[in-house]
């Protein structure tokens, strides 16, 4: 059974004297990219999401992220309600 592969574009790209090479041609434009090096010499290169430590931390908490979903269904539908901050004062 044949699987099919997704089509990709391969085409030879310069490298110029400082090491630059550019990646318009792929519609890589404004962006930040994981680089892996793999052992035959060859890189991939992943799309990053670049993310604060306490935004990290927000991600790993499933219970945050939970109330986030839910604050955002919220406004969805309209249901906005005015909440103190706790480092607000009276």
């Amino acid at each position: 059974m044949l699987i099919d592969q997704p089509k990709s574009k391969r085409v030879v790209v310069d490298v110029d004297r400082r090491g630059r090479v550019s990646l318009a041609r792929f519609g890589i434009r404004d962006t930040q990219l994981v680089v892996e090096e793999i052992e035959d010499g060859g890189i991939i290169m992943y799309p990053a999401v670049v993310l604060t430590p306490a935004e990290a931390r927000h991600y790993a908490d499933p219970k945050a992220v939970a109330k986030l979903d839910q604050a955002l269904a919220s406004v969805k539908s309209g249901d906005i309600h005015r909440h103190k901050l706790k480092s607000q004062r009276d």
